[in-house]
Parts: structure tokens; sequence; C-alpha cells
């Protein structure tokens, strides 16, 4: 754990410092530490959140790259890795009814909506189609956990939500970053969600194990 704090702590300030070669060297390292982490305190390691941790792995590696056609590639591989989270999280979860989801899913679709209407002009139409894709699945996630945290309200609820909020902003930072405005703080700061959204969904889904 300790090792994952530090490394993390150092990609955040080597983000800000626009350090590349840090960045570089500490983002690759970051996955597997949290997935180290996982297989250790697990008391039943899942398949599903695994595969979603490697698939994040290789949209991270992708990204570092910053030209249109990786960017395009991890964003397909990084709607893979959020599917299976999605599938995790549904099994874990299982909401009585869909009255729940369905409140919970407005403000994220909200939120991506708003997303898509800053970039469609400055994007084709591949890359507008994979954002749309992006943003369901997204929405979908937020939708489940905030209609877990409206029936239940107890720690576990409350890390799965914090975590699809976290990695709703760090799916906007990035969006806006790469198809809208290109402003230096935005990378770092969806790093700092990035981080944040994996380690409160880890917590969440170690809570639910020990609680079966």
């Amino acid at each position: 754990m300790s090792l994952f704090v530090v490394v993390s702590f150092f990609e955040i300030v080597a983000e800000f410092a626009q350090n590349i070669f840090l960045t570089s060297i500490l983002k690759p390292f970051i996955l597997p530490l949290l997935l180290g982490i996982y297989l250790i305190k697990s008391t039943s390691k899942s398949v599903l959140y695994i595969l979603a941790i490697v698939i994040n792995w290789i949209a991270n590696i992708l990204f570092l790259f910053e030209h249109s056609k990786y960017i395009t590639l991890a964003a397909i591989f990084f709607i893979f890795s959020k599917l299976f989270v999605v599938a995790k999280v549904y099994k874990e979860i299982k909401l009585p009814s869909l009255f729940p989801f369905t409140i919970g899913t407005i403000p994220f679709l909200f939120l991506f909506i708003y997303l898509n209407f800053l970039i469609f002009q400055d994007i084709d139409f591949q890359t507008f189609l994979i954002t749309i894709i992006h943003s369901v699945v997204m929405s979908l996630m937020g939708g489940i956990a905030l209609g877990n945290y409206i029936m239940r309200n107890d720690k576990v609820s409350k890390f799965l939500l914090v975590s699809a909020l976290f990695y709703a902003f760090n799916i906007l930072f990035l969006g806006i970053k790469f198809y809208y405005i290109d402003l230096s703080f935005l990378k770092p700061l969806s790093m700092v969600f990035f981080i944040l959204g994996h380690f409160s969904l880890l917590q969440f889904i170690l809570l639910s194990e020990r609680a079966k």
C-alpha cells in the first residue's frame, strides 16, 4: 500500500511539472501496484476485476503517446475495462428494481451530454461514436453507484459512489483536454481523479467481498 501511495504521489507531481520522462516511468506502475494490493488483500479473486485492471493498464500505456490514433485506441480499451467494472459492480450489488438505477443515471447522463456537446464539433464521427459509447457505459456505472447509495447508504455504497464520481471527472477533464481546449492543469487533475477513482473502487470491492 505504501509503495502505491508513494508512486501515485510522485506521478501526480510529475504530471503537474509536465515531466514527461518521470511520467512515462511512474505511470505504468500504478495499476500493477493496485492489482498487487487486491491480490494480497482479496478473500476471493475476481476475474472480472483483474481483467478490468489489465485492460485499463494497456489503455494507460497507449495514452502516454498522446497521438490521436493511440488516444482513440486507448479510449476503446478503456471502454472494455469499464464494461468489466460495471459487470463486477452489478454482480456485487444487484439492485432490487430499476427505479433507483434510473434516477441515479440522470446526473451522469447530463454530465456526459455536456462533454459531448463541448467536443462534437472538433472530432470526427469515429471519435464521436466512441465518446457516446463511453458516456453510456460510464452513466451505467454512475447510475448503479448512485442508485445503490440511495437504497443502502452504507460504507460500501459510499466508496462505490465516490469512485464513480472520480471516474466521471477523470473522463470529463481528459475529454476537454484532448478534444476541446488544452489547458496544462487538466491532465494532472484527471490523473488525481483517476488514481482516487481506482483506489475507491478497490475499497468497494474488498469490502463487498468481506461482507459476503
